[in-house]
Order: structure tokens, then sequence, then C-alpha cells
């Protein structure tokens, strides 16, 4: 696998004045690409950075879901949201879900005109008219459907861990998951400032039971929460300092709707066994104008997907149905 690591202004997409970089990191694989050629652009969790789609702990192996696809010949791209990693965090307290996605829908595209014109990297030819498939986790999933639903910026997407009706962090008791569920009541309309990510994330008693499941070796666990969350005190490779604001709404019930409404592409939805939707099997209701719906389940498996043991499940899944997407596209072309 060969990466290529990317900085890509997209200040003319973010109405927040002067230059705003994405930081990215693209994948490509050592063999021949999938035919049709295919590209899976990846974006990251509250929390996290684009390292999460990359992983490696010393002693072990199987974190990395780069390798995975690039591994079945699959273009992989992961991206830093602006005001998170190693993008652009001057304007982190001011960007809406809305700047967000636009500068996303911005980077992806410039990095598509790249692969066709085979200047991303020399030794893989040019990339023409590939099947665009987004993939988001968590707080990347939301941006992922609020690109498609404004910027029609995939072929398909896979929204992998997020509801698109109310996002609730599972809790060990109902009593605590209620709780949890009452300190997220905001909107599109609530100010940024009142919205605090150290403070929200002080009332939820427990990350460590819905992000991570039982069998997660101690050393893997103790690498992603010994330094905090969400605020990070030191930041693991694969996590940021930085959360934008605006995350802290998106638990809200109805945040998605407008932009979730409106999509029409292929959707894949899917989550762990114990994850953020409160009724999985309501969840494809929301996508109301889609009409290829797919609904995966991973047992064994919490809210951050590329610890779990069974990952390699949900990887085999993406691959396996966005190479169907493509062969459908190639069809129909």
């Amino acid at each position: 696998m060969k990466k290529i690591e990317l900085r890509i202004d997209v200040g003319t997409a973010v109405p927040v004045g002067g230059p705003q970089y994405i930081a990215g990191t693209a994948y490509f694989p050592d063999g021949p690409l999938t035919s049709p050629p295919l590209v899976i652009f990846a974006s990251p969790g509250g929390g996290y950075s684009r390292g999460y789609f990359d992983m490696h702990f010393e002693g072990r192996e199987g974190y990395s879901e780069a390798e995975y696809h690039t591994g079945r010949g699959i273009i992989f791209v992961a991206q830093d949201h602006l005001g998170v990693g190693d993008s652009s965090i001057d304007h982190a307290d001011d960007l809406t879900v809305e700047m967000i996605a636009g500068g996303a829908h911005a980077f992806f595209g410039h990095v598509l005109e790249q692969l066709a014109n085979g200047a991303l990297d020399e030794s893989c030819p040019p990339v023409k008219d590939p099947t665009v498939i987004g993939i988001g986790q968590s707080m990347g999933a939301g941006v992922t459907m609020v690109m498609q639903g404004r910027h029609r910026t995939f072929d398909a997407i896979a929204p992998l861990g997020i509801s698109a009706i109310h996002t609730m962090l599972p809790q060990r008791t109902v009593e605590a998951t209620l709780a949890v569920r009452d300190v997220f009541q905001f909107s599109r309309l609530t100010p940024l400032n009142e919205l605090i990510v150290a403070a929200t994330g002080a009332q939820v008693s427990d990350f460590v039971y819905p992000f991570h499941w039982e069998d997660l070796p101690q050393d893997v666990l103790e690498a992603d929460v010994k330094s905090g969350y969400p605020i990070r005190k030191v930041t693991p490779p694969f996590g940021s300092a930085t959360v934008p604001r605006c995350a802290v709404a998106m638990m809200s019930r109805g945040f998605f709707t407008p932009e979730v409404g409106t999509i029409d592409v292929p959707v894949l939805i899917a989550y762990g066994e114990r994850d953020t939707s409160p009724d999985v099997r309501q969840e494809p209701a929301a996508f109301i104008r889609s009409n290829d719906i797919s609904v995966f389940i991973v047992p064994k498996m919490a809210h951050m997907h590329n610890f779990a043991g069974t990952r390699a499940r949900l990887w085999q899944r993406v691959a396996d149905w966005s190479q169907m997407i493509a062969r459908g596209k190639q069809r129909t072309s």
C-alpha cells in the first residue's frame, strides 16, 4: 500500500475568510485497481482523525481499514474535517456542519480531479470516472450525509454508526442512556457559543461502554482512552485534539433531516451491535428518496467500529457493497 499525504486549500468553499486547509491521506493499492475503478472517501468521528482508518498497535495486526480496501484494489482516501486533526483549526469554533461539509466536498472534488489527470500519484495511471463511495463514522457519517444532501458528492454513501433520526449514546442502564439523551437538546439554530464540547462531554458518565466491546485488548483500549475524551490531553495518531462545536448538536433529534430526506443514491446503513441508533430497523424510513437501502448490524461491535474484534466483517460488507454499486453503475452507463 502506498500513501500520499495531501493538504488542500478549500477556503473558497468555506465563508470564514482566508485559506482553510484540509489534510488527507490517499492510499493506493500495490497491485491493479478494481475494474471498474472504485474510490472510497472516508471521514472520521468526533475526537478522531483520519488515522482512525489506518491504525497500528505494537504487536498487533489488522487494524487498518485502508490496508483492507487497498488490498482489494480500491483507492482509499481519508480526510481530517476542517477544525480537526491536521486540518485548519483556526476557525474550529465558528464552523457549522454546512461549512465542514462544503469544505469536504471541495477537498474530494480536488482529489478526483487530480486522480483523473494522473497528477496525484505518478505511479498510478489516470483514474477517470470511478465509482465514488462516501463513508463516515459517527460525526463523519453525519458530514457525509450533509455533503450528499447538499452537494451530491458521491455515487453512494455508507453512514456508519450514526442515526439519521436521533443519535443516542448507549449507557449501561436505561436511566443513564435517557439522561445522556436529554443533554443533547439542540438544533441547527442553536448558537455555536452555546455548544461546549467539554461541558456536554462531562455530562456523559461512560464513554468506554458505548465505544468499545468488552473483548478489546487492554493495551488497545488504553491507547484510545488514557488521555481522555472528548478533549484529549495527549493525542494518539488516530485522535484529534480538537472537536468543532457543531459536533455537539449532531446528537439532537432531527439534526440531519433536511439533507437525509433529499438523498436519492444507494445507502448502506451499518452499526455495531451496541451503537447509537435507538431502533436500527427504523433508520431506512428516513431516506425517503433512496430506492436502494441496506442495513447491516455487526455482532460484538460497539460504536468505534475499527477497534472491534469483528471489524473485518464491516470492512468486507463495505467493500462488497461498494463493488456491487460500481458494477451497477457500469451496466447503466
